[in-house]
């Protein structure tokens, strides 16, 4: 059964109003997606809260200009190869895509222009987009459908971080 608004923000203590208005937008790019299931939108709305620090809404990733350059500058795995690219693409949205290659290349995927406007990714229904796209792509919403929450999380995150709390999160919206 697709889960609802007021019993996400509920179960996983989170901004009601946060949730109501950022939620439809997420099943609407997971639908673009082709990849809507009930265990894909439990794995959504626990990645969602621990992303962004339970807010429920895009976000820039925490730090500033100096954690972001010592991170990300001269990073030619993320396409970082110009001075500056580590702090302007440092992570946004509901998860945190991060480096010029994963700007353009989403950009490119979605018909956007990311990579030339990264706040872009901070608008919600970009930023849904890009969390779907990325689920799709990554393997994500497989894992969800096999119930792998691990994978799910190791997937997103690329470690384990904020996996005990993503874990409670699914208990609670699954069972």
């Amino acid at each position: 059964m697709p889960l609802d608004p007021a019993v996400i923000a509920d179960a996983l203590r989170l901004p009601a109003g946060a949730v109501a208005v950022n939620w439809p937008l997420i099943t609407a790019a997971l639908d673009e997606q082709g990849i809507r299931t009930d265990l894909v939108e439990i794995a959504a709305a626990a990645t969602i809260a621990v992303e962004t620090a339970r807010t429920f809404q895009p976000i820039h990733e925490l730090g500033g200009v100096g954690y972001f350059t010592r991170m990300y500058e001269n990073r030619a795995d993320l396409g970082n190869t110009q001075p500056g690219d580590g702090a302007k693409f440092h992570g946004r949205g509901f998860i945190q895509i991060t480096g010029r290659a994963n700007y353009h290349d989403f950009g490119v995927a979605l018909g956007l222009f990311l990579e030339d406007s990264p706040d872009l990714a901070l608008e919600p229904t970009t930023a849904a987009r890009i969390l779907a796209r990325f689920f799709a792509k990554h393997g994500v919403a497989h894992c969800a459908d096999f119930r792998d929450w691990r994978g799910v999380r190791l997937r997103v995150n690329g470690g384990i971080n904020g996996l005990v709390d993503f874990l409670a999160d699914v208990v609670v919206l699954h069972g």
